[in-house]
């Protein structure tokens, strides 16, 4: 930082010499300075930061060009007057009138309190200026006797308004409290905006601080002062005499309840007035000659002093006058307060109402989310007779050939989340098992309501196995051992067949839906429900069949979908072993899930694969077969999986 010696004789602008400093703060310094173009004499401000840094140099400097805008917005003799503003080294440069003055501040350490007339007379000159500043938009946010100049001349001047604030502006925001706790009114410390009538409330504790030597609030410390403003009456004056209600009218915490500027500038005034008319009768009365004594006047015959009645009478009818004008400003205050309350209790009802409408709002929404519920319930329920329906109406299907017709088990359905699909061709069904990845749950249905629950082959046909598509994407991986046999790694697509070769008896084939796969010779759909397609033939297992489910958008996590889906699994199917739930490399993204179960044909073992497309489709290939045929004629699902291909 530059240091005051290289500063001295130092030219702002060209035109601005500095002679040497007169005043200093917090802001900076206040240089006495010569204008060699006017040749006159200024003050000019040279605004320092000590500690600031970064962005908030550039918001001091904001603050600094604020304060030379609201001390240029009007003009007034108790404010000190903004002749320019300079923009040297990065931060401004005020040029303001000097006035050659003490501040009051300084006063009142230096000779001590003020007699109340005095302070009145400052406090009338103070008033007019922020009143002048008021009417201009300005407020001051900082009166404070340090801010007060008694001037040479014996005027008194308004000074500092480096935080004050247009009333139109953007407020700037500063980290911390702008201005001196013990002269900052109580709503602002509480966090609310400043108001004309805080800076009633300063002036207030700048005529208590003037009149008894020290401020009303002041507790040595800063958060202990502000707490005694928010909190505590000012402490008692014993030397303000005819300002006390003044003073006492300005200090009041709520700031409807303040005295006004027309009150508090006519009791001023009565007082400077009073002050004035007691020296005129006490230099009248003073000998002119000082050999001479004053001789007492003559007494009449009556006893009477007659030149003194006059004055008594005076006196008297001067009393009552300002009690009157007392009791008249406070009933305008108590009529204050009660327009204020009950501006209040209005905006209370106001409040109490749209809350009320606020509530039934909420509770009507809550209402309209059951009623919803309560048809979601409903069409589930209906959703679950139509599925029992239809697994029943396929029990009676079963072919005349098959081994054992009674082992057309009715497979408990898991519960599932439930979306409703159009059904029909290339639809979905609106309920069954899930065939999902990641977020996007489809629902579809199976055989006997689940997908591959009731999957009877020409010989002896079962309905068992959550079917080919639960909510889970497809994959392909080497399945884990059975409970039964010792399961082999599932072949590659190219292990099951040479590349564009299909094995024996096998032709491609194509659904009307889009997809194709190669099936065996004999193999032929037999069933299709909604999206689900269900394909059997001579060559494998008594209950074997595989089926072929499909959704037109598909989410990214098929291994967790099947491991949801496995929940419900484990409560529904007798002797549910989970062989593996795995992910595989297939297609996009794909998951195995293998099991076991009990039926009436005996342990049944399913592999359901689901799996997503590059275009986003979600496709499942369920296989079920008995457990103790699985090694044997598991290839027929690695050609399935392998000359899969998706609609395109």
């Amino acid at each position: 930082m530059t240091s005051d010696r290289t500063q001295r004789g130092r030219r702002i602008a060209g035109r601005y010499q500095l002679q040497e400093p007169i005043g200093r703060g917090g802001m900076g310094i206040v240089w006495r300075a010569h204008d060699e173009l006017l040749d006159r004499t200024v003050a000019v401000k040279e605004v320092r930061y000590a500690a600031a840094l970064g962005d908030e140099v550039q918001l001091l400097n904001r603050r600094t060009m604020r304060e030379a805008r609201a001390a240029a917005r009007f003009e007034h003799p108790n404010v000190i007057v903004v002749h320019d503003v300079i923009e040297e080294d990065d931060r401004p440069w005020i040029v303001m009138q000097l006035v050659p003055s003490r501040s009051l501040g300084a006063v009142i350490k230096q000779d001590g309190p003020l007699q109340p007339a005095r302070v009145a007379e400052i406090g009338v000159a103070v008033l007019d200026a922020l009143h002048r500043a008021h009417e201009a938009g300005v407020l001051h946010r900082d009166v404070k006797p340090e801010n007060v100049l008694l001037a040479d001349d014996g005027r008194v001047v308004l000074t500092d308004f480096g935080i004050a604030t247009l009333e139109t502006e953007t407020q700037l925001t500063m980290t911390g409290l702008a201005g001196t706790p013990a002269f900052i009114a109580p709503e602002r410390l509480k966090g609310l905006p400043a108001r004309r009538e805080s800076d009633l409330w300063s002036l207030g504790a700048t005529l208590y601080t003037a009149v008894e030597g020290k401020s009303p609030h002041e507790r040595g410390m800063a958060l202990a002062t502000m707490h005694a403003v928010l909190t505590d009456e000012p402490d008692p004056s014993h030397k303000a005499g005819p300002l006390k209600p003044i003073i006492d009218g300005l200090l009041v915490k709520e700031p409807v309840q303040r005295l006004t500027y027309e009150e508090t500038a006519r009791m001023l005034r009565r007082i400077v007035m009073q002050s004035h008319s007691e020296a005129v009768v006490a230099v009248d009365d003073m000998p002119t000659d000082p050999n001479l004594k004053p001789v007492a006047a003559a007494v009449p015959e009556t006893g009477t002093r007659i030149d003194t009645s006059a004055l008594e009478s005076a006196a008297v009818e001067q009393a009552r006058t300002a009690e009157r004008e007392r009791a008249a400003a406070e009933r305008e205050r108590e009529q204050i307060r009660k327009r204020e309350l009950e501006r209040e209790r209005a905006r209370a009802r106001e409040r109490e109402k749209a809350a009320e409408r606020e509530r039934e709002k909420a509770a009507e929404r809550e209402r309209a989310r059951e009623r919803e519920r309560a048809r979601e319930r409903e069409a589930a329920r209906e959703r679950e007779r139509e599925a029992a329906r239809q697994r029943a109406a396929l029990a009676a299907e079963a072919p005349a050939d098959a081994d054992d017709p009674d082992s057309w088990d009715l497979i408990p359905q898991p519960p599932s989340a439930e979306l409703t699909h159009p059904s029909g061709e290339g639809g979905r069904r609106r309920y069954g098992p899930l065939i999902a990845v990641g977020a996007a749950v489809i629902v579809v249905a199976g055989i006997g309501g689940y997908l591959g629950l009731n999957s009877a082959a020409d010989r002896g046909n079962e309905k068992e196995g959550p079917g080919p598509a639960q909510q889970t994407t497809a994959v392909t991986s080497s399945p884990e051992k059975s409970p039964t046999e010792q399961a082999d790694p599932s072949p590659t697509p190219e292990e099951s067949k040479a590349e564009g070769v299909l094995p024996d008896g096998w032709k491609m084939h194509k659904d009307k839906s889009g997809f194709s796969l190669a099936l065996p010779k004999g193999w032929e759909e037999f069933k299709r429900e909604g999206s689900q397609v269900f394909y059997r033939g001579p060559g494998a297992g008594p209950n074997a069949f595989v089926a072929i489910d499909q959704i037109d958008k598909a989410g990214d996590d098929p291994v967790g979908d099947w491991k949801r889906q496995e929940k419900s699994a484990k409560n529904n199917f007798g002797g549910y072993k989970k062989i593996h739930i795995k992910k595989v490399d297939y297609m996009v993204a794909a998951a195995d899930w293998e099991f076991t179960w009990n039926t009436n044909t005996g342990e049944t073992r399913v592999r359901n694969r689901g799996f997503v497309t590059e275009g986003g489709m979600g496709y499942s290939i369920y296989w079920h077969n008995l457990a103790s045929r699985w090694k044997k004629d598991l290839h027929f699902f690695d050609t399935f999986a392998a000359t899969f291909k998706p609609a395109k």
